[in-house]
């Protein structure tokens, strides 16, 4: 099989190496010329409790993204691993334009790692025949220049969300994602398909609705959200209002669900959230997908999710120069 990793941050370097040890062959897509120079020259490193594993500079494939569509013309891989942010889709969908006029487009097969919501609708009316699979990962890791340190396995579902089923071939995409399932196992991950991922991508929503912002705000790591009670009782205001919107659209959570949420402060106490990453190194938060989703659904029911609107509006109005 030959994977396309669309994004060289710490995910796409810890799935992707991790993939590429396993003997998969890998190509990397990186943001610029000077990132995938970068890796070409010093190789990857991943770094788990288990040991290090490396891969030599000259076993590294690495291209600029803007000549991935160009490429993939002539020789396409199986899949793409999408693990670029949601700020940066357009770009992506612009680059991948060309891939429309391909006869056999419909080989096209991404497997998205975004959070929020609205990266598969835009993905869908982008490519319309390309096979679309979410990908709903628990996987922590950290990226230090090609250096990559994984914070403990994981868990990854695999599946078909609403946007990219009754499109017909069903059979053939989910035979397609098993597959990947497959490999992704092989290379060392604990990955399954799941038939509920809609439910998995709306749980993984409210927990980085009430998480990331929060920590953002406060510049504070996961763990300290449940330090102190006033900083509960934020969480649970925005967990609330998400809960109603989800009731007032037929969504089923687990009742535990608020439980889940504290333990996922608990098992990544230490870990920088990605908003709170995004500020820090002056870059565009996702919190428009993410707590901006929650206010967009709750508009319809004409529900209050003060707490929500409020988050998104003080993370939008902080400098570009982002803080110190």
């Amino acid at each position: 099989m030959n994977i396309d990793v669309v994004g060289a941050g710490s995910l796409g370097l810890l799935f992707g190496g991790k993939l590429q040890a396993a003997g998969i062959d890998v190509r990397f897509w990186t943001r610029t010329l000077e990132q995938a120079e970068k890796l070409q020259h010093s190789g990857i490193v991943i770094t788990e409790r288990s040991g290090d594993t490396y891969i030599k500079p000259e076993a590294v494939q690495a291209k600029p993204v803007s000549e991935l569509a160009e490429i993939w013309r002539e020789a396409p891989g199986d899949w793409m691993l999408l693990t670029v942010k949601q700020t940066h889709m357009h770009d992506f969908i612009d680059q991948m334009q060309s891939l429309k006029e391909l006869k056999d487009r419909q080989h096209v097969r991404i497997a998205c790692y975004q959070n929020g919501l609205g990266h598969l609708d835009m993905l869908q009316s982008a490519l319309p025949d390309a096979i679309l699979c979410s990908a709903i990962t628990t996987e922590g890791a950290k990226r230090e220049v090609s250096r990559v340190y994984r914070a403990g396995a994981g868990e990854t579902h695999l599946g078909l969300s609403v946007t990219s089923k009754n499109r017909g071939r069903d059979t053939e995409r989910e035979q397609s994602i098993i597959t990947l399932a497959e490999v992704m196992r092989q290379a060392g991950f604990d990955c399954t398909v799941s038939n509920e991922i809609d439910k998995l991508i709306f749980r993984k929503l409210l927990i980085n609705a009430v998480i990331n912002p929060l920590t953002a705000i406060w510049r504070i790591p996961n763990g300290e959200l449940l330090q102190r009670t006033e900083r509960l009782n934020m969480m649970k205001q925005l967990y609330d209002e998400a809960m109603a919107v989800y009731k007032a659209m037929g969504i089923q959570m687990d009742e535990d669900l608020w439980e889940q949420v504290m333990s996922v402060c608990r098992s990544t106490a230490s870990n920088t959230s990605s908003m709170l990453a995004d500020i820090l190194h002056k870059h565009t938060t996702e919190v428009e997908s993410i707590n901006g989703s929650i206010v967009k659904m709750a508009k319809q029911f004409n529900l209050n999710v003060s707490a929500h609107e409020t988050l998104l509006h003080l993370i939008q109005g902080m400098p570009s120069e982002g803080v110190s």
